[in-house]
């Protein structure tokens, strides 16, 4: 299936379409969150475009919380959030407004069930380690900065200036290495490229993960 046409038909759908709670609309624009999901996936996938999933999480974010107030929606965005929250990297603010979004549709699946599905509290642990490390950027506290997992990322990501920037290095990224196979070693590739257009165009010194990572060997 070609999710790009059939996200543009979605959106094509829903131009000019009221958000007025009726049966046919609601479908619609769910339609339109469902290829936000499916192209952004097919990005990372083919480890393409990654600077499109910034505008596709933020469309599906508005039209999530449109549908959010339909009880019958709510463990469908649920789901969709949980795999937008996969595709995203590089954007902790975005990244912190799905959690806090996701969290306000658990509870609202909470408080129609009477009970608790056991992931509420998973997620706002993760809101509390995004809202920290993000408040220690801030304050370039950037040894403070948690890492979590067993491979250590650079603090340097966790700040804004990062943030506002990491699209269009991506997008110049892309074009530098478009005719270079996705396959083993491409991650070294893409590295390389990351830390010098970060640092020739932007002025940040961004270390990889073979850089933060001495002794594992990535492929």
């Amino acid at each position: 299936m070609d999710y790009r046409k059939e996200l543009a038909e979605a959106r094509k759908a829903v131009k000019n379409l009221p958000r007025n709670g009726a049966g046919t609309t609601i479908d619609a624009y769910w339609e339109v969150c469902c290829g936000d999901v499916l192209v952004a996936e097919e990005n990372l996938r083919e480890q393409r475009r990654s600077w499109e999933n910034t505008a596709l999480v933020k469309e599906f974010l508005d039209i999530a919380q449109y549908l959010e107030g339909f009880d019958h929606f709510l463990d469908r965005l649920n789901q969709a959030c949980k795999r937008m929250e996969d595709v995203i990297f590089g954007h902790p603010s975005l990244k912190l407004k799905l959690l806090n979004f996701r969290l306000s549709v658990l509870s609202r699946i909470e408080s129609i069930n009477d009970h608790d599905l056991g992931e509420s509290e998973d997620v706002m642990d993760m809101i509390r380690f995004y809202g920290s490390n993000m408040e220690r950027a801030d304050r370039g506290e950037f040894d403070a900065i948690e890492q979590r997992g067993s491979l250590k990322s650079d603090p340097i990501e966790w700040s804004a200036e990062y943030e506002s920037n990491i699209d269009e290095v991506e997008r110049i990224v892309d074009g530098m290495l478009s005719d270079h196979p996705r396959g083993m070693g491409f991650c070294h590739a893409y590295w390389s490229a990351k830390a010098y257009v970060l640092e020739e165009k932007f002025g940040i010194v961004w270390r990889s993960p073979a850089v933060m990572n001495p002794g594992v060997l990535f492929d």
